[in-house]
């Protein structure tokens, strides 16, 4: 079944037609759960997921009680919010409340210490075509990170440009001719010496 949907004749075209019309013509506010605001393509996260939280927290409780207990190990938490916690409530989607989500799962996980980062984040520190960081951004959340656990980082890096572009996950899961992203990275100096 899924050999032959990928041997339809004009099948990309044809998905790439129904979210264009449905987004464009019909005025819908998303196709198949993806949304585009600002120039950025998104998936409603909503509402929060309990079940998967406990499902998380139960995990992170048994590789704590089996491996971690006894031992003399500082264990941290920090919750990694997607794209629509700074997208999605502005512009009329509905929003998961990420405080509470927070709050959820630091309540199960009480041997483990709490790094916030959400106030590190913004719009732009997100690819625009796909779920992740763009990691060149995100130098204020390391620092944050690395602060939270009493260590400190290299400030000596180099951004560096892959020349091939980025088509992220929801350029495919939402059919629409998105612009593609482009890949940075960072190289630390210290090791060219």
């Amino acid at each position: 079944e899924s050999c032959s949907m990928d041997q339809f004749p004009m099948r990309d075209s044809f998905r790439t037609l129904k979210s264009v019309v449905a987004l464009y013509l019909l005025g819908q506010k998303d196709t198949g759960g993806i949304y585009l605001a600002e120039g950025y393509a998104s998936k409603l996260e909503y509402p929060m997921n309990t079940a998967s939280l406990d499902n998380a927290a139960s995990r992170f409780r048994h590789i704590y009680e089996k491996y971690l207990k006894d031992r003399n190990v500082k264990l941290y938490l920090s919750i990694i919010p997607d794209k629509n916690s700074v997208l999605a409530g502005e512009k009329g989607y509905p929003a998961m409340d990420y405080q509470a989500f927070a709050r959820y799962l630091q309540e199960k996980t009480d041997y483990m210490q709490y790094i916030d980062i959400y106030d590190c984040l913004e719009l732009a520190d997100y690819y625009k075509t796909d779920t992740h960081w763009r990691q060149e951004k995100i130098l204020d959340v390391a620092r944050r990170l690395a602060e939270g656990m009493g260590i400190s980082l290299s400030e000596e890096y180099m951004v560096q440009t892959l020349k091939t572009p980025f088509y992220g996950v929801y350029y495919g899961q939402s059919a629409l001719p998105l612009a593609p992203d482009e890949i940075c990275y960072l190289e630390s100096s210290i090791f060219d010496q």
